[in-house]
């Protein structure tokens, strides 16, 4: 019985072990040893899910992490660097490789705060890995794109990775590209990615669509080719068993001619091969010839990505053979007989320490290729190298739209032509197909419309936006407050932005003397009127009421504003600390409230659209988040009384009081309409007849309309204007005057006025004025143009 329980514990024990957190581990670095991560990863997360040390967890969750990456999956890479973080906080390398694979999901607030973290852990880490400077140029690239119209070709889109997309030789009707979308009879898959190995499809841009008929019981479905009235092209399928193997093939060119197809395999030729080697079939009449080894390099060597030239004389294609700067190098050989002489690298400055992929000889001499090398957006861009005359390589990224944060390779020109294909993961993280082509300047006013106070997007918010040249177009913000517009050159734009509940806002755009491509980036606030809103910088002298000159020149925003929301009045309100008396402040902060008024009213504002309102000490602010967030010592919603103030320091005093001392607007009504005597404040003036204000009409600046009631001897007062609560006087001549009421910026609304008070029994009829004098309908209609 001893023996048997003996026994039972050491299998018990053996079995423990076998399914422990390290087992899995161990299984996994296996794998990653040959290349397997999609394996290895399926390893380290059950080991994950095994272990409770924390740390062992983070040292696990980073090697996962590190799987994801290496096949390209930044949003599981993403996720997996997190969860090391979660475990231990000051995983450095963790918030490092977090940063750039948020990079690629083009995530770049959170990229940009890890990279913060990481520089704050490591700070040595600043000038060898500064990538503050990535973000800088993501933003910069995308504000000057280059001048190219990219979108994805969605006729080949699908939820598997396709890329690498040529055309064949001359025809640009037919296209092939690789992809690892699951084919019938191509069923396996690659350990290494986890997904169907890849394989070669083309399609057919024509307007013959094939059609099956309805399968029958017992029969066959038959096929038929109709003719439709438009072109498309056809659905990809593979090029058949010559060419695609159980194998993955993919990286692919044609000669210039059409006829000779080189390929990257990775089938098995001998028991020596290893790695990819690059084979070449002839087409000829649709029909594929027998597959040739191009024999470039050892067995023991990988070779791939072929392109020809267009003389069909130099083959140049990617290695990672010895002899090259670090990762995969772009190597050439010329055609000598029917072989290859030795492969030649192309050297620096094509050729870094990091991976270049995917060469592209163009029928011009350009040559174009993939690298993940410093100076890019992120990922693999897409670099353009030409000979210079001393034949001399220059080498230039090729900018966004073409890259992106994500991977972007494999681009393909048509023959003589500035317009091609490549291939991006920009989306959701899938390789997919785009085109581009070559563009005239373009530029774009692309933003966002947020709350100003809560900085939430404003969905549904109406922009009309205005161009020098009287073009008008109009648009609503999406449901995250964004917005998009084409703008032309040398025109010079203005956006006005309204919502329901809120000021509206503007924004000006100009693309005069702009040689350059541009996407002009804006993000729009919007006040909401429900709240008070402060009006920053208006100081006075102590004790005093008067307005210094810095405080006028913040309140010509404010002036700015009213002129921008003619619809509105306002309460000025005034609010002081706890320093002296309450009457005192009371009456202090009245007078600061209508100087304010004073100086809007000065500047073209109507008096009827103000109000002043002083409110001493008797409101102190509540401490919003972001005051909370400047001044530590204040908790966010911490009313500033007197009470509480008295508990600070000397210095916090001072600090809690000038926050107290402010000048605030709020909006009391949205539904203002000028009435005739706006413009002219009654009670500015001593000179009162009863309840009737006499004004001086000389004093009524611009072009104007009013309507005389009367002229009479300048020693009479006529008992008419007692009728009206405003009325003007101006001299007709030495012993007449005329007398007027309401101020009109328009002909037609003192016409009707006119009428109103003729129909009264008041003899009534319009004049217009300007400076002073009256002048002719024609003189005034002309000043007002």
């Amino acid at each position: 019985m001893k023996i048997h329980s003996l026994t039972g514990l050491l299998c018990i024990i053996g079995l423990l072990i076998s399914c422990s957190s390290q087992s899995y581990v161990n299984r996994g670095n296996k794998m990653l040893e040959s290349g397997r991560y999609f394996h290895a990863q399926t390893m380290y997360e059950k080991a994950y899910k095994k272990e409770k040390d924390r740390e062992r967890k983070a040292e696990i969750a980073f090697m996962n992490a590190n799987c994801f990456d290496e096949i390209n999956r930044p949003r599981k890479a993403a996720s997996w660097y997190r969860k090391a973080i979660m475990n231990r906080d000051t995983f450095v390398d963790a918030v490092k490789n977090l940063g750039y694979a948020e990079l690629k999901n083009y995530r770049l607030e959170e990229a940009e705060e890890n990279f913060w973290e990481y520089l704050d852990l490591k700070p040595e880490a600043e000038q060898d890995d500064d990538a503050a400077k990535i973000l800088k140029r993501i933003s910069y690239w995308e504000e000057f794109p280059g001048r190219y119209k990219v979108e994805i070709l969605k006729e080949f889109s699908s939820g598997s990775s396709d890329f690498a997309p040529i055309y064949m030789g001359q025809d640009t009707n037919v296209i092939f590209f690789t992809s690892d979308r699951k084919l019938k009879d191509k069923l396996r898959k690659d350990g290494v990615t986890g997904e169907y190995y890849t394989n070669i499809l083309e399609s057919h841009y024509s307007n013959e669509v094939v059609r099956k008929s309805r399968k029958k019981k017992g029969r066959k479905a038959k096929t038929r080719k109709v003719l439709t009235d438009t072109y498309q092209w056809s659905k990809p399928s593979g090029i058949g068993d010559t060419i695609n193997t159980e194998w993955n093939e993919g990286a692919a060119c044609f000669s210039s001619e059409g006829d000779i197809f080189y390929f990257t395999s990775s089938q098995k030729v001998n028991k020596n091969n290893q790695g990819t080697k690059i084979f070449a079939v002839q087409r000829q009449n649709g029909e594929w010839g027998r597959v040739a080894l191009q024999e470039l390099v050892p067995d023991s060597l990988s070779v791939g990505h072929p392109s020809i030239s267009a003389d069909g004389s130099i083959l140049y294609f990617v290695s990672d053979m010895p002899g090259g700067y670090g990762g995969n190098d772009i190597w050439m050989s010329k055609k000598s007989g029917s072989g290859w002489t030795e492969p030649q690298n192309l050297g620096k400055p094509i050729n870094s320490e990091k991976d270049e992929l995917f060469p592209h000889i163009r029928d011009n001499g350009k040559l174009y290729f993939a690298s993940d090398r410093d100076g890019g957006m992120g990922g693999l861009d897409i670099y353009m190298a030409k000979r210079t005359e001393s034949e001399v390589w220059e080498v230039d990224n090729m900018r966004y739209p073409i890259n992106s944060t994500a991977d972007d390779f494999a681009i393909h020109f048509q023959p003589n032509n500035e317009k091609g294909m490549f291939s991006s993961s920009r989306k959701k993280g899938n390789d997919d197909i785009y085109r581009f082509d070559y563009v005239p300047l373009q530029f774009t006013f692309l933003g966002q419309v947020v709350d100003s106070e809560s900085k939430e997007p404003v969905e549904r918010a109406s922009i009309n936006l205005v161009s020098t040249d009287g073009e008008q177009v109009q648009a609503k913000t999406d449901d995250q407050g964004n917005f998009h517009f084409e703008l032309k050159p040398d025109l010079e734009y203005i956006a006005m932005v309204s919502k329901d509940g809120y000021l509206n806002g503007k924004e000006q755009v100009s693309t005069v003397g702009i040689q350059v491509s541009r996407n002009f980036k804006s993000m729009i606030g919007l006040k909401p009127i429900e709240k008070p809103i402060e009006l920053p910088n208006i100081f006075y002298d102590f004790g005093k009421w008067s307005l210094r000159e810095e405080s006028k020149e913040a309140l010509d925003g404010l002036v700015e504003t009213l002129n921008d929301n003619p619809k509105i009045t306002i309460e000025l309100g005034s609010h002081t600390d706890f320093v002296g008396s309450e009457a005192t402040n009371k009456s202090l902060s009245q007078k600061r409230a209508q100087s304010v008024v004073d100086y809007l009213i000065d500047n073209g504002i109507y008096w009827d659209r103000l109000v002043a309102h002083g409110y001493g000490e008797s409101q102190p602010r509540v401490v919003s988040k972001d005051i909370s967030e400047e001044y530590d010592f204040l908790a966010e919603e911490t009313i500033l009384s007197e009470k509480n103030i008295w508990q600070l320091t000397s210095e916090q005093k001072e600090i809690a009081n000038q926050l107290n001392r402010r000048t605030e607007f709020k909006v009391l009504s949205t539904n203002y309409v000028p009435g005739p005597n706006s413009k002219i404040k009654p009670g500015s003036s001593p000179n009162q007849l009863g309840n009737t204000l006499i004004k001086d009409l000389n004093k009524v600046q611009g072009v104007f309309y009013t309507v005389q009631i009367g002229a009479f001897s300048k020693n009479t007062v006529p008992g008419v204007i007692q009728n009206f609560k405003v009325v003007f006087k101006a001299p007709v001549n030495e012993k007449a005057v005329r007398y007027t009421t309401g101020i009109y910026d328009s002909y037609e609304e003192a016409k009707v006025e006119s009428q109103k008070i003729s129909k009264k029994g008041i003899k009534a009829f319009v004049i217009a004025y300007y400076k002073g004098k009256k002048i002719t309908f024609a003189e005034a209609k002309k000043l007002k143009e």
